[in-house]
């Protein structure tokens, strides 16, 4: 054991023959005759492993977690600079998840005492590993599992400055790990500046002190001896030192002291190679990676493990031929002498959840529904999908692929899965709740597939320090789930029930990365339920929590949710366009950012629109569908919302409506064709086809069907049969018109829609009586009407719906002989359309159209009369009447 506190030391130097933790055979003086403590924190001490400077390492027992650990605890006497160079240890390796670095399970203190729980690792260091004798074969094929390493660390961010045979692990399983971080640092963060070392003894003790040279004097870089900034090719340099000393049995520069190695890197004179079998191509590789001047080395370490491994010829490469089969007859041995199929469980682990016992209960409830073959071909996949997942982690796990931590993360998500499917089964059968809508919940169960996605399950699966809330946690996750469930099967009722119980308990369990997901979850069932007063205060704890608890998964998504309450619902789209960089940003830090981009590009797009910047908001919305598409997996509803903004704000007609078709398409896929949202998709679409006639057609098409499909809401529902009737309003058909109004009164009641229903209904009441005599009772219902558009009457996208009102007031007004104030009221209606107009939808500019037509006539009934602006007004809406085959009612 060497004098410096190694990882190394404490995972196992050297090898022993127990099946359970390796030890050190030979602590440190003392080490014996102290005893060990029962229990660090949640951790049984089982037994000591190594002493050193910083501190002391034990084998230690995690029983949350059911594994053994290596627990490295922190001196109370040591350096004052120990703690920060322990705790940067930690952070630094545990954002690494690579199956050639040593994993961190756990940090934090006991105590007052610093300490890390990380991976126990059975076998020895690699300067141990060397004293036995090693074919040059073997020698690289160790070294390249450690390049893989220190590469890993590498694109993270972080250099290790302390790169030698010591802090590199060859376990048992043969697998190769990079270990003792403690001198990582970012590759922007400075050293500190170099101080002379009094008796600095060995090349080999390591210099940690504060303001010091950091590292290991005989395998530092130059930039490292002077002081300088040290970067990912400081340790390429050491990685050359220490590959030269395996294969030559001698380091490259000869120097008894530390100023005669120091000048002899500087001259670049290296020692003549001398290892048996070893091949002058290799000793000039290492050579490169071993020039003074670090931009003479490789750029990086992806480039120097490829030149060492790269076969550039049989006969200067031999050394690989028997590292390749060596490997081809374990896998034959394995292949052999296996017993029963590993990472066989998963159906085990399913079968309560999905079964043909199951599949039937399902099959029987959906029997009438149109949904019900796809409904069960997707939840079969999802299931197949499960099991392929489970198996593929376990096997990752046993190649040696990745760490244990990576495998607890992937299995977390996996059993989330699991139990999502465990409960869309149970509403899907009837159990819980009838007519829960079963395409919408198949549609948007979480795929499968992010379970593999390191990124996305090492963020999700954070554990608490104290272990007593692990239960807690575990059941207010499972109160999440079956939210997020019945919201997308539509039990709004009952999913908001939960969310809120869940959001309690997390609140009294002060877990901020769990209380954050659960703020995100409500927020998105009020953002169903339409409250957007109510979404507003919990988007800004959901964010606040999220940031804190660094869940950027979460953080994205609320910032965005809440932009689109800001800008488009707040009506406050200048103030919310100016945050949309940060958005985009935050959209950027998540774990799978192609998805969370495109969410934050579709609201800056809507909110674009309202400002009138069509360019912006074309270009926004097109970025929002191709982040989408770039995702491993899209949640195809949004997906869909994406191409039909998309569509909407594309000018030229073709495109536009290849667009519409385009989007429409992606819904029947997912949804058929006589879903709610599928429908009302294509009474969008039909607003913005350029022919009266053909919009006409598909609203006629449309609207009958929200009658036949259960749950249609009003809103919806009604808005497709208003359309509809002004469509044909302008095609000169009243009796149609005025039938198609009477069906907006038919539609299902939505039961919470912010008064929005309330608005549509009395204002078709208008338009039916304004259009049959009755202007006194059509001024009536406007009233009633104007209660939902006065309270959101800052909203810039309520300027619409306002002028439509106006629009009615005005007619009713001429008809009352009143054309003063009727004039009053259509200046205001036609300043509203005028305001929104973008020139893609039809009625709007046949709104300003009718507008304009009635404006003329009272500008001409009043007194004093302006028939100069009337003929303008009149000539506008004729060109309009013209252009779009319309006649004015």
């Amino acid at each position: 054991m060497t004098g410096e506190d190694s990882l190394a030391s404490a995972t196992g130097s050297p090898a022993s023959n127990s099946d359970e933790a390796t030890a050190d055979p030979s602590p440190a003086p003392g080490a014996a005759a102290r005893s060990l403590p029962a229990r660090l924190g949640r951790y049984h001490v089982l037994e000591q492993l190594g002493e050193g400077g910083m501190g002391v390492v034990y084998a230690a027992y995690d029983p949350d977690l059911d594994r053994k650990v290596a627990l490295k605890l922190l001196r109370a006497e040591g350096h004052p600079a120990s703690p920060s160079r322990l705790l940067r240890e930690a952070h630094a390796l545990a954002r690494l998840s690579h199956p050639n670095v040593v994993q961190i399970h756990d940090t934090g203190a006991i105590g007052g005492r610093i300490f890390i729980a990380m991976e126990l690792v059975r076998g020895v260091d690699l300067r141990t590993w060397l004293t036995q004798p090693r074919t040059p074969a073997e020698v690289l094929r160790v070294f390249l599992d450690a390049g893989r390493g220190l590469a890993a660390a590498h694109d993270a961010g972080f250099v290790h400055r302390d790169f030698k045979p010591d802090n590199v692990l060859v376990g048992a399983d043969r697998r190769v790990r990079v270990a003792d971080f403690g001198l990582v640092r970012r590759h922007d963060e400075p050293a500190g500046p170099s101080v002379a070392e009094p008796d600095r003894g060995t090349l080999s003790r390591s210099l940690t002190l504060t303001g010091a040279l950091l590292g290991t004097p005989a395998y530092m870089s130059p930039e490292q001896h002077r002081g300088s900034t040290a970067d990912a090719r400081s340790d390429q340099f050491s990685f050359c030192m220490a590959l030269w000393e395996a294969l030559h049995g001698q380091r490259p520069f000869a120097g008894d002291s530390l100023p005669e190695v120091v000048a002899a890197m500087r001259a670049g004179q290296l020692r003549p190679a001398r290892g048996a079998g070893v091949p002058g191509e290799l000793t000039r590789i290492l050579a490169r990676g071993l020039a003074h001047d670090p931009e003479r080395r490789y750029p990086n370490m992806p480039a120097l493990l490829a030149a060492l491994a790269v076969d550039r010829g049989r006969r200067r490469r031999r050394w690989l031929a028997g590292l390749g089969s060596a490997g081809l007859l374990a896998g034959l041995v394995a292949a052999l002498t296996s017993g029963p199929e590993p990472c066989s469980g998963g159906p085990e682990a399913l079968t309560g959840v999905w079964n043909a016992g199951r599949r039937e209960a399902v099959a029987a409830a959906l029997a009438e529904s149109d949904a019900s073959a796809r409904v069960l071909a997707s939840l079969d996949a999802y299931a197949g999908a499960w099991l392929a997942g489970h198996r593929d982690a376990c096997l990752d796990h046993r190649r040696g692929e990745q760490s244990s931590a990576l495998l607890d993360a992937r299995m977390h998500c996996l059993d989330r899965r699991r139990e999502t499917l465990a409960v869309a089964v149970r509403l899907l059968a009837g159990e819980d709740a009838a007519g829960a809508d079963a395409a919408q919940l198949v549609a948007r169960m979480p795929p499968i597939s992010t379970c593999a996605q390191s990124a996305v399950v090492l963020g999700e699966a954070r554990v608490p320090e104290d272990p007593a809330l692990v239960g807690d946690l575990a059941a207010i996750g499972a109160g999440l789930i079956e939210a997020r469930v019945r919201h997308d099967a539509g039990d709004l009722d009952g999913a908001l029930a939960r969310a809120d119980e869940a959001l309690r308990r997390a609140r009294l369990a002060r877990f901020e990365p769990l209380l954050a997901e659960a703020l995100v979850v409500q927020a998105r069932i009020l953002f169903s339920r339409n409250r957007w007063d109510a979404a507003r205060p919990v988007l800004v704890e959901a964010l606040t929590r999220a940031v804190e608890a660094r869940r950027d998964d979460v953080a994205a998504e609320a910032i965005a949710r809440l932009f689109y309450v800001d800008g488009v619902w707040g009506g406050r789209p200048v103030e919310a366009l100016r945050q949309a960089p940060l958005v985009l940003a935050m959209a950027g830090r998540a774990p799978e950012p192609h998805v969370a981009r495109g969410l934050a590009n579709n609201n800056i797009g809507v909110a674009q629109m309202l400002v009138r910047d069509h360019d912006g908001a074309a270009a926004s919305t097109q970025r929002a569908v191709e982040e989408f598409l770039a995702a491993p997996h899209a949640d195809p509803i949004e997906l869909a919302n994406a191409m039909l903004n998309a569509a909407v704000t594309t000018v030229a007609g073709e495109a536009r409506h290849a667009g519409l078709a385009r989007a429409n398409a992606q819904l029947v896929a997912h949804l058929g064709p006589r879903h709610p949202l599928t429908l009302d998709h294509r009474a969008m679409a039909a607003r913005f086809e350029p022919e009266l006639h053909v919009a006409a057609g598909a609203l006629a098409e449309v609207c009958p069907e929200y009658l036949a499909v259960a749950g249609g809401a009003s809103t919806s529902c009604g808005l497709c049969f208003q359309h509809l009737a002004y469509l044909q309003m302008y095609r000169d058909r009243p009796a149609e018109s005025l039938a198609g109004a009477g069906r907006v009164l038919a539609c299902p009641s939505e039961g919470d829609s912010g008064g929005q229903e309330e608005h549509l209904r009395a204002e078709v009441r208008a338009f039916i009586a304004v259009h049959t005599g009755r202007p006194a009772a059509a001024l009536i219902e406007l009233e009633r009407a104007r209660v939902w558009t006065d309270k959101l009457r800052e909203a810039t996208w309520i300027a619409e719906d306002v002028a439509e009102l106006e629009l009615l007031r005005g007619r009713a007004l001429l008809l009352l002989d009143r054309p003063a104030e009727a004039v009053e009221a259509l200046e205001r209606a036609v300043s509203g359309f005028v305001a929104t107009a973008d020139g893609t939808g039809l009625l709007p500019s046949l709104w300003l159209a009718e507008a304009q037509t009635l404006l003329a006539r009272a500008l001409l009934a009043r007194t004093p009369p302006d028939p100069e602006r009337a003929t303008t007004l009149q000539d506008a809406a004729a060109a309009t009447w013209a252009a779009l085959e319309a006649v004015a009612p």
